[in-house]
C-alpha cells in the first residue's frame, strides 16, 4: 500500500523534456525528500501531483480522496490579511465545512510552535522573510492533508529554527499520519527529517537512499550517508554541489 505511486510519468515545455519516464513510490506516514540540481524536474513533478499541469504520458495515484497541500517556494500570503486570518484561510475554502474556532485554536498553537504567536495580528508586509515562511508553512499544516508536498520550507530559516521545525513536522506527521513529500536543496534538510531520499537528474529519479531511523543520531552513519549522497552528486556541477551542501 502506496500514499504516492508515480509511474513512467513523462512532462515536456516546448520540446525540453522536463520530467521523463520518473518512477516513486511512497508509503503512507513517511516523510520523503527530493533532491537535484535547478532545472532537474523537481517543482514540475509537484506542479503535476496537484493538477496544476497534466502528465503527457504515464500516470500517478494518490491514495485519499482529498487533494494534497501544497507549500510553494513563494509563501503567497495575503496582504491585507493578518498572520492569523492567513492560516485560518482553510476554514473558509474549500468544499468541507470547519468549524472556525477549533480552525483558529489549532492555528494559534502552530503560531506559539512557530514562535510567531505574538504576530498573529500583524500583516505580512511586517515580517521577515524566515517569519514568513513559517507562516507559509503553518497555513500548508493546518490542511492536515494526508499528501503535504514542501517546496523549500527551510529555505530562509536559521540553523536554530530549521531544528525546530524539524521537531515540529515530525510531531505532526505522527499526530495525523501525514505523508511528506520535500524539495530541498541542502543536504541538512534531507538527511535530518527524511525516511527516503530521491535524487533527481534530467527528470529522473537515479538514485533512492532509505535512512536507518534508529541510526540517525549515530554520526558515523551520517557521515557515510553524506558521502554517499556527496559522490552520486559528482555528475553535476561545482556550483550545484555547493549550494546542496550550503
Amino acid at each position: 500500500m502506496y500514499m504516492l505511486k508515480i509511474k513512467n510519468l513523462f512532462f515536456s515545455y516546448k520540446d525540453k523534456v522536463i520530467i521523463k519516464n520518473l518512477n516513486l513510490f511512497l508509503e503512507p506516514g513517511k516523510i520523503a525528500s527530493l533532491i537535484g540540481s535547478s532545472g532537474s524536474g523537481k517543482t514540475t513533478l509537484f506542479r503535476l501531483l496537484t493538477g496544476i499541469i497534466t502528465s503527457e504520458k504515464g500516470c500517478f495515484t494518490i491514495d485519499s480522496p482529498d487533494a494534497p497541500s501544497y507549500m510553494t517556494q513563494q509563501d503567497l500570503l495575503l496582504p491585507w490579511r493578518t498572520v492569523l486570518e492567513n492560516i485560518m484561510l482553510v476554514s473558509e475554502l474549500g468544499k468541507k465545512k470547519s468549524d472556525k474556532a477549533a480552525v483558529r485554536k489549532e492555528a494559534m498553537e502552530l503560531l506559539a510552535d512557530m514562535g510567531l504567536e505574538e504576530y498573529r495580528d500583524q500583516l505580512p508586509s511586517r515580517l521577515s522573510g524566515g517569519m514568513r515562511q513559517r507562516v507559509s508553512l503553518a497555513r500548508a499544516l493546518i490542511q492536515k492533508s494526508p499528501l503535504l508536498l514542501l517546496d523549500e520550507p527551510f529555505a530562509s530559516l536559521d540553523v536554530s529554527m530549521r531544528e525546530q521545525m524539524y521537531e515540529l513536522l515530525r510531531k505532526l506527521r505522527a499526530k495525523y499520519n501525514t505523508t511528506i513529500l520535500m524539495v530541498t536543496h541542502d543536504f541538512r534538510d534531507a538527511l535530518s527529517l527524511s525516511d527516503h531520499i530521491f535524487y533527481l537528474s534530467g527528470g529522473e529519479i537515479k538514485e533512492e537512499w532509505e535512512i536507518n531511523q534508529e541510526k540517525r543520531a549515530d554520526n558515523g552513519y551520517f557521515g557515510e550517508l553524506f558521502t554517499s549522497l556527496r559522490n552520486t552528486m559528482k555528475s553535476e556541477s561545482k556550483d550545484t554541489f555547493e549550494l546542496m551542501t550550503g
